[in-house]
């Protein structure tokens, strides 16, 4: 699977690479990295059928997302899920909508890595990506222009939904909760041990390798014109996805006097 992403970079906003949920991350896996407060992202992704979440090898999906550090360590992210092609209104709604919130337990220091718990609103309707994990990110200067980005972490398994709901019946949000293994899906989202090296080269670009607790996806990206980051790559071997975002700082520097 092809993957190509493209981003905004901001001074002070880290690499400003986002994964498929519209977190901080590499292809598909989340990240640790902390986020600068009060940044803001938003943006879209393609996922092809072959790995469709929802409708698996019947219908690609449209993936929009908002994503906000809305205070210090604290990350809301807000997704939108909807597949692409002729689908009944009764099986999909206006798209599967989750809530995500990220919090960093440790942030990065010379001999630690950042810690960051996610969890997934369990309020949605038989949501596709929920995220519910524990990860790791740490960065290591292999030379004067590489640095490499290393990420572990682990995703529950199990998740806890509204599943029992129609979509045109859905009146009561809590009502209906059933808690799911993610592994009798066809295809799932994170569920077991991930891990991904960003390996960046003078903050203008690197190279990306990731397993996704199901397949190896490996990639590339580069920026340009010191705010646009372009990234493509090779997930599983198989099918392109494609992805944009843009990120800006809502909070003003203070003026040196």
């Amino acid at each position: 699977m092809m993957g190509v992403v493209f981003s905004l970079g901001l001074p002070g906003l880290g690499w400003a690479q986002v994964n498929i949920s519209g977190k901080r991350g590499l292809i598909y896996i989340p990240s640790a990295e902390v986020v600068a407060d009060g940044t803001l992202s938003f943006g879209y992704g393609f996922n092809p059928s072959s790995y469709a979440f929802r409708f698996n090898r019947r219908n690609s999906e449209s993936i929009c997302f908002v994503n906000s550090s809305v205070l210090p360590r604290l990350e809301v992210n807000i997704n939108l899920l909807n597949p692409n092609g002729p689908i009944r209104f009764g099986d999909k709604g206006i798209g599967d909508r989750q809530i995500d919130v990220k919090y960093a337990l440790l942030t990065e220091k010379a001999k630690r890595p950042s810690v960051a718990i996610i969890v997934s609103a369990p309020f949605g309707i038989d949501n596709s990506l929920i995220t519910n994990a524990l990860v790791a990110t740490k960065h290591i200067d292999l030379s004067k222009s590489i640095t490499a980005a290393v990420t572990l972490g682990v995703g529950s398994p199990y998740s806890l939904y509204r599943a029992g709901v129609k979509n045109d019946q859905d009146s009561d949000i809590f009502t209906g909760y059933t808690l799911s293994d993610k592994r009798d899906k066809p295809y799932y989202y994170l569920a077991g041990p991930f891990g991904g090296i960003n390996l960046n080269v003078n903050k203008k670009g690197g190279l990306l390798v990731e397993w996704d607790s199901q397949h190896l996806n490996v990639g590339a990206y580069a920026l340009l014109f010191k705010h646009w980051t372009v990234q493509a790559g090779l997930l599983n071997g198989d099918q392109v996805t494609a992805a944009t975002s843009y990120a800006l700082p809502l909070l003003r520097k203070p003026k040196r006097s």
